[in-house]
C-alpha cells in the first residue's frame, strides 16, 4: 500500500469513530438541557459527631423529579445557607432511581464548623425573620452525566 492510500485510511477511520462520538453524546447532551430542576427538602438531621472545631450529621433529603423520565442518580452535594451564611455543607454517593413524577429518599454526610455556628448564633438575636437557602447539584449517572442544579429559598418567621 502506498502512503496515499494509508492517509485516506486513516481519516475514514477519524471521520467514522468523530462520528459516532458526536451520535452518542448528541442525545445525552440534549437530554440534559430539557431536564427541569428537582426538588430536594431536607426530612432529618442526626447528629453523628462533634469535635472541638466541627459538628458532623446524617442529613435525610427527599428528592422530586418534575421530569417525565427517570433519573439515574450517582451522587447529591448541597449547601445551607442562614441569614446570608453558610451553616452546613454535605454530600455523597447515592445510587437510586428517581423515577419519573415521583420521588426518592436519600442520606448523605455533613458538617459544619463551630465558627459557622457561633455566627449564627451571635446573629440569631439581631432578626425576627431567618431566611434560608438550600442550594446544590443532583448529579446523574447512567451515561447522562452532568449535573442539575437545585435552589430553594424560604423565610422562617421567630416568635418571642
Amino acid at each position: 500500500m502506498d502512503k496515499k492510500m494509508i492517509s485516506r485510511r486513516r481519516a475514514a477511520a477519524w471521520a467514522a469513530v468523530l462520528g459516532l462520538a458526536a451520535m452518542l453524546s448528541g442525545p445525552g447532551c440534549t437530554g440534559l438541557r430539557n431536564l427541569e430542576a428537582p426538588e430536594v427538602v431536607v426530612t432529618s438531621i442526626r447528629s453523628i459527631g462533634a469535635t472541638v472545631m466541627e459538628q458532623r450529621f446524617e442529613v435525610g433529603l427527599r428528592i422530586f423529579n418534575p421530569n417525565n423520565r427517570d433519573l439515574k442518580i450517582d451522587g447529591v452535594d448541597f449547601e445551607l445557607e442562614v441569614n446570608g451564611s453558610r451553616l452546613v455543607r454535605g454530600g455523597g454517593a447515592a445510587d437510586l432511581l428517581l423515577p419519573r413524577l415521583g420521588e426518592a429518599e436519600t442520606t448523605v454526610r455533613a458538617s459544619t464548623s463551630m465558627l459557622d455556628i457561633a455566627r449564627q448564633v451571635m446573629s440569631a438575636g439581631q432578626t425576627e425573620t431567618l431566611s434560608y437557602t438550600l442550594s446544590g447539584r443532583i448529579h446523574l449517572g447512567s451515561g447522562l452525566g452532568g449535573t442539575l442544579p437545585f435552589r430553594k429559598s424560604g423565610e422562617l418567621t421567630t416568635t418571642r
